[in-house]
């Protein structure tokens, strides 16, 4: 599940800079052409940066409470608990191996 959400993240952020390398072209091609000022270039670049940071923190917003709630139906508080959770009990494999022993098995 964590391995899902950190390539979709991942692609999001990819596309997100592909997509401002292309806009970044067409706007200097633009200019170049002499359709915008350099200024008006600039304000586009500006408003189109804020509304991708805007939509990515909406995003991430979203994916935590998305998270959130998958973890509330697995009966965990929130993800500091599990990740609490897991060193505990790795902590305690490390000292004690024979805890190993008490993971159920599947026949």
């Amino acid at each position: 599940m964590s391995e899902l959400i950190r390539r979709a993240i991942y692609t999001s952020i990819g596309v997100a800079s592909i997509t401002n390398e292309k806009f970044k072209e067409l706007v200097e091609d633009l200019i170049q052409n002499q359709h915008y000022t350099e200024d008006e270039g600039k304000r586009i670049m500006d408003t189109f940066l804020f509304d991708l940071r805007s939509q990515l923190d909406a995003l991430q917003g979203s994916i935590q409470v998305k998270l959130e709630d998958v973890l509330n139906k697995m009966g965990i508080k929130d993800i500091r608990t599990l990740k609490d959770e897991v060193e505990e009990y790795v902590q305690d494999v490390k000292n004690n191996p024979i805890t190993l022993l008490k993971l159920p098995s599947k026949k």
